[in-house]
């Protein structure tokens, strides 16, 4: 490559401009992942001290409050990929889940690196799209790629990664939650941070790729549907992890853990309803006893009060008096 020349061409007289960039693709996707980080973190304390502000969180955990965040977390991950061992507490759900953005981010890495215009490689993709033409004074560009091809390139993109990058940030906030230990609000930080940051960076890398070699349309599409693949693999490694040992995978998942804490919950709820269904039968039972109590006892004074006025009267009019059968009387009456 010439100092002075503005355009390098290869053998086929293919000719691509020779502007200098300011950072290469590598140290960019660098600045990336420190960007989406600090964002992450900047969100994780904007939302706690709103929380804080705002005190809507009570001051202890609520099991049933978080027992549905747990559920909330794993449909917002997916609980068909393996990104879902995030929220366990196993070692090796762990370690897979390392393993599997490992290989994501090497593959996703390899079209960083193919994408990188420089001229003096042969390690690149890069595509010369330029024509000099002897007879002409100035070279064109003869890549038919416009900007249809880039809407398209959005749309596929908003499509289908849209959602994760959605969902992630919501688990970003979970995470700031004042309910939820320490180590759960890691968990789902870190969950929410890997699904936005491989969802964000094949944004990055799609577009950065498809700018070095997409030479029409069409191709443009290709491109994106090949990088696309890959943001998918955590789900067919999921696949793969059933169909050796799937009791294994269940037990390496949430959602065994889900349905017991939701049994316990619901043996609690109904031991405490029952309690409380219970204690409003003794309630009322006691407050029966308590009306039936002060009724006889106006019962007893009525009587006493009408046996005096009973025993006046006979005294008056000398007619002889026959306790029991007052008694009788009185008390036949009130019945």
């Amino acid at each position: 490559v010439c100092e002075g020349c503005t355009m390098c061409c290869n053998a086929q007289e293919d000719c691509y401009p020779t502007e200098e960039k300011w950072m290469s693709y590598m140290h960019l996707a660098g600045v990336f992942f420190a960007c989406i980080f600090g964002a992450s973190c900047i969100l994780v304390l904007a939302v706690f001290t709103y929380d804080k502000y705002r005190k809507s969180q009570l001051p202890t955990a609520s099991t049933s409050l978080t027992g549905r965040d747990t559920k909330y977390a794993l449909t917002l991950i997916g609980g068909d990929s393996v990104y879902q061992f995030l929220l366990g507490k196993s070692r090796i759900g762990w370690l897979i889940v390392l393993v599997t953005m490992g290989v994501q981010l090497w593959m996703l890495f390899l079209f960083v690196e193919a994408a990188e215009i420089d001229l003096t490689s042969d390690n690149n993709d890069l595509k010369y799209t330029w024509k000099c033409l002897r007879d002409k004074a100035e070279c064109e560009d003869k890549g038919d790629l416009d900007w249809q091809g880039w809407a398209v390139f959005g749309i596929l993109m908003g499509a289908h990664l849209l959602k994760d990058i959605i969902n992630g940030s919501k688990l970003i906030v979970l995470s700031a939650k004042e309910r939820h230990d320490a180590k759960t609000r890691m968990r789902l930080f870190v969950g929410g941070w890997i699904l936005v940051t491989l969802t964000s960076f094949t944004v990055y890398v799609s577009t950065i790729y498809n700018a070095a070699i997409a030479t029409s349309n069409t191709d443009i599409l290709v491109n994106s549907v090949v990088i696309l693949f890959i943001i998918d693999i955590d789900e067919f490694f999921y696949g793969i992890l059933g169909a050796i040992n799937q009791r294994w995978t269940d037990r390496m998942s949430l959602e065994e853990d889900d349905l017991q804490e939701s049994a316990q919950e619901s043996i609690v709820e109904t031991g405490k309803n029952e309690k409380d269904d219970e204690d409003v039968n003794n309630a009322t039972l006691r407050e029966n006893v308590a009306e039936l109590n002060r009724k006889n006892s106006l019962s007893e004074r009525l009587i006493a009060e009408l046996q005096k006025q009973n025993r006046l009267l006979r005294r008056g009019h000398n007619v002889p008096i026959n306790e029991d059968a007052n008694d009788e009387i009185f008390r036949n009456v009130l019945i």
